[in-house]
């Protein structure tokens, strides 16, 4: 079972974190913590309506349009959903609440707040989305994979060979060779996000996207706000 609990003292984030300690099999989150499809751990999981390689094509489109402070999430999702909801991580939030009250914890006031934005596998203009990039990108990704795909067999075979092995048993020779197909695999993998990244940047779609669910958050503002409005002009008079 759940419930909700209103907490809005200086004290709480302290007092949350000796609960937890107290009733272990209990777990305590703001209601903004996570999508409230998530907030309840359920033992069935949707099913996803897009593919692991095209959830994992999807993460540095929309990566290309944040700051650092943004993580990107994949979450199957209903359809009737948004397509994409922000939230911001529970134990960040509250390290930095008691970093305010303790200065021995001022590491954690620093930290520049952290915010996951969920994207919803499921939602039907995200499932447009990766049609798009298939289409746009489809040749391109495909010949990078079979690059890709002989130099990961060799390098995990590489990694299966060293296993258990001090530094000092594993062969000179090998360790340069794993060495060189970890750069090519990473060199690679850099432009897959390269061209990935560039298709979010001109895709007025995804920024749009975006700029909703930071305005359901009331996080954009000032000229990104101005910027959003003609934006939607524009999408709007497109035929």
């Amino acid at each position: 079972g759940y419930d909700v609990i209103i907490m809005d003292g200086n004290l709480d984030s302290h007092f949350i974190n000796n609960l937890e300690q107290k009733f272990e099999k209990s777990r305590f989150v703001r209601v903004d913590a996570e999508v409230a499809d998530k907030l309840i751990e359920k033992d069935e999981q949707r099913p996803s309506k897009l593919s692991n390689e095209q959830k994992e094509e999807l993460r540095p489109v929309f990566k290309a349009h944040l700051s650092p402070s943004y993580a990107v999430m994949m979450e199957n999702l209903s359809e009737d959903e948004m397509p994409i909801l922000i939230t911001q991580a529970e134990f960040m939030r509250r390290m930095k609440e008691m970093a305010s009250m303790n200065a021995g914890m001022g590491f954690y006031g620093n930290i520049p707040d952290s915010y996951n934005l969920v994207v919803n596998a499921n939602h039907p203009l995200i499932g447009k989305l990766a049609q798009d990039v298939d289409q746009k990108l489809g040749s391109k990704i495909s010949e990078l994979n079979n690059q890709l795909s002989p130099l990961t067999a060799e390098a995990e075979e590489l990694k299966k060979a060293k296993a258990g092995k001090k530094d000092d048993e594993i062969k000179h020779e090998d360790k340069e060779k794993l060495e060189s197909l970890e750069k090519q695999i990473d060199e690679i993998n850099e432009k897959k996000n390269l061209s990935l990244n560039d298709y979010g940047k001109g895709n007025k779609i995804v920024k749009q996207l975006i700029d909703l669910a930071l305005i359901s958050n009331n996080m954009l503002k000032g000229e990104e706000l101005n910027t959003f409005v003609k934006r939607s002009v524009e999408l709007i008079n497109v035929k």
